[in-house]
């Protein structure tokens, strides 16, 4: 997630601004762990890159999350270094998903997981393997590639299960909640946000689909959401009329998904792409 404007790299306070850290914390982390800005001016100022702000957002929420900071540079490097198997990982993993191999399959997106975090591993990994399967079931009605979607859908809901339990909100500021329309059945997307958010240090929760109106007045007013996040990615599971009453009690409703589009809605919608959706609950 990263707030840098396409093609537009960054000053040190532009960036200290952004991550809520002095410059004098960025100049350390560069000094002493080697993770700071790519580019310098010809004065030597130094110039943030959008994966530059990117890796050092991660370092930040690694040490909120209480990591020791030459620990959270390792880890936010050796997710750099990773990155450069992003192709083969996609490959394996489509390997897998035809032979409707959901142990392999599992094995895989959780080393993606760790390696990459949750947003590069869904955004260039899952979801495209996913989507090019899509693809094929929905030209040629492969009844194979139904399969492999669903196994490999599964498959990655059950590595996200497995990596963390929902990050404690922090004082003052209640949780995100993500929650799907009562009749949707695409829930993955959604469950990668929030745990993408989480990913970045910021409290969220994932309550999944089938939760009843009443519950989610008890939650919300357990937790004081700062956003609660109503996923439907097919119009019939986009339930407006639960989603004007819970708007209507002042709960922070947010519709997300393509199943809203035309829809009239309340709250403020989520961006449509995954980055921009992830962004939107920054500063």
């Amino acid at each position: 997630m990263s707030s840098t404007p396409e093609g537009r790299s960054l000053t040190s306070s532009e960036v200290a601004r952004t991550l809520g850290v002095s410059q004098v914390t960025l100049r350390t982390w560069e000094q002493r762990y080697g993770i700071g800005a790519s580019d310098r001016e010809e004065n030597g100022r130094r110039r943030y890159t959008s994966d530059d702000v990117e890796r050092l957002r991660r370092m930040r929420a690694l040490q909120a999350q209480g990591t020791r900071a030459r620990e959270a540079a390792e880890l936010v490097l050796s997710r750099t270094a990773a990155e450069t198997t992003v192709k083969l990982r996609r490959q394996r993993i489509a390997e897998a998903a035809e032979l409707l191999d959901v142990a392999t399959m599992g094995d895989l997106v959780d080393d993606a997981l760790v390696s990459l975090g949750v947003a590069k591993s869904w955004t260039e990994v899952v979801a495209p393997v996913l989507r090019a399967i899509g693809e094929r079931w929905a030209q040629a009605g492969d009844r194979n590639a139904m399969a492999a979607e669903w196994a490999l859908a599964a498959a990655a809901s059950a590595a996200l299960d497995r990596l963390r339990t929902p990050v404690p909100a922090r004082a003052g500021r209640g949780p995100a909640l993500f929650v799907c329309g009562p009749a949707e059945r695409h829930e993955l997307p959604v469950k990668m946000l929030s745990a993408a958010l989480g990913d970045d240090g910021a409290p969220s929760m994932f309550l999944s689909g089938l939760v009843s109106i009443d519950v989610l007045r008890v939650v919300s007013g357990r937790y004081a959401p700062s956003a609660v996040v109503v996923w439907s990615m097919t119009s019939p599971s986009a339930d407006v009329r639960t989603l004007r009453t819970l708007h209507a009690e002042g709960i922070p409703v947010r519709p997300a998904g393509p199943g809203w589009r035309g829809m009239p809605t309340v709250g403020e919608p989520l961006p449509p792409s995954f980055s921009e959706a992830l962004a939107s609950f920054g500063g």
